[in-house]
């Protein structure tokens, strides 16, 4: 069977992916500084992670009391909602 002729150049497939891919990392990585400095995206986070560590507490009081092991929830960060 013979093969296929593909009239595709792979060149210019290959350099608008990698050109596609450093810009949107460059426009995400100045968008992401830009929420990274702003102090009323920062309150919301401090003040999530503290009411997760307060739900933490709580359950882990239920938890001792029953005999069980505690739990860990892992605090939130700005990567986790970009």
């Amino acid at each position: 069977m013979a093969k296929k002729k593909s009239y595709m150049n792979t060149s210019t497939l290959v350099a608008e992916g990698f050109f596609s891919k450093l810009f949107k990392k460059i426009k995400d990585r100045k968008t992401f500084n830009k929420i990274k400095k702003d102090k009323e995206v920062n309150k919301h986070l401090n003040s999530l992670n503290k009411r997760t560590q307060s739900m933490e507490d709580r359950l882990n009081k239920y938890l001792k009391a029953a005999g069980e092991k505690p739990i860990k929830l892992d605090a939130y960060t700005l990567k986790d909602f970009l």
